[in-house]
């Protein structure tokens, strides 16, 4: 509550005139950090955060609002330490998928092919230079270090997050919407993905059918958690998925993933509390 409390004055200070500059605010045993970092990223610091706390990377979907994803997880920041890390894309969405979005070429099929494929990304710089400010204040965990995205933030995640030039320890994805091929992907990464079944933002069937098989190809250690819902991140699955990246809440019940990711079509939700049919 103390982080989520924090998000909030900055945001309501972020609608106000905006005051003189003032240093970053200074770390205390029992007051939470919110960091403004440069190309308007943002990060949170729980009370919570031990010495070498893991980081959580959260990637905005196609609304540019990086200050709601970490209100999203401010109370899961609080209870499991965790560092939370909003960047920003340059434009509305982020690059890669605004190439992927763009209008075929009747012309160039391989023109086609590449816009599908992630390779060099200004915006995947943008992540890494965020990450790379946050590190020279908070010392944050290399190996518990998580890219995680929602909607357009999801495709992002999984297209940046699969690639061998980044050491990311798991990568979560919440209702993506196209299948991006990495150009060099990291065979064996641990890659989370979950879908609502009555998205009507981006499509089920694509998940299921596309982005999914895709990932395999690649090699990814993959599960993919469909539920009874729509373009969200149920408290359940993000629970399911925190689990699984960072390890159960002390004093709290693990939620176990499915043990059956190969076919998707007919993939079931085991997690209790999904809408399992």
């Amino acid at each position: 509550m103390l982080l989520a409390a924090a998000l909030l004055a900055l945001a309501q200070a972020a609608q106000a005139p905006p005051p003189a500059p003032a240093p970053l605010q200074t770390a205390t045993a029992h007051q939470p950090r919110v960091i403004q970092l440069p190309n308007d990223a943002i990060a949170a610091v729980p009370a919570s955060a031990g010495p070498h706390p893991p980081l959580l990377i959260l990637l905005h979907g196609a609304d540019h609002r990086p200050l709601w994803m970490l209100h999203q997880f401010a109370d899961e920041a609080d209870a499991r330490g965790l560092v939370l890390l909003a960047p920003t894309s340059k434009g509305v969405t982020w690059d890669a998928v605004r190439n992927a979005e763009g209008m075929p070429s009747r012309d160039s099929p391989l023109a086609n092919r590449l816009s599908h494929r992630f390779a060099l990304s200004r915006d995947a710089d943008r992540v890494e230079a965020a990450i790379a400010a946050l590190e020279k204040i908070v010392p944050v965990d290399h190996a518990r270090t998580v890219l995680a995205g929602f909607s357009d933030g999801a495709t992002f995640a999984l297209a940046m997050g699969m690639s061998r030039a980044y050491a990311f320890s798991s990568v979560i994805a919440w209702s993506p919407g196209i299948a991006i091929r990495t150009a060099h992907a990291a065979r064996g990464r641990k890659v989370l993905v979950s879908h609502g079944r009555s998205d009507r933002t981006l499509k089920f069937g694509v998940t299921c059918g596309e982005i999914v098989p895709m990932l395999q190809s690649e090699g990814a250690d993959v599960t993919f958690l469909p539920f009874d819902g729509t373009h969200e991140m149920p408290a359940e699955v993000k629970d399911a998925f925190l689990d699984a990246a960072f390890g159960a809440v002390v004093g709290r019940p693990a939620r176990p993933l499915p043990a059956n990711v190969e076919r998707c079509a007919g993939a079931k939700a085991d997690v209790p509390g999904l809408g399992a049919r």
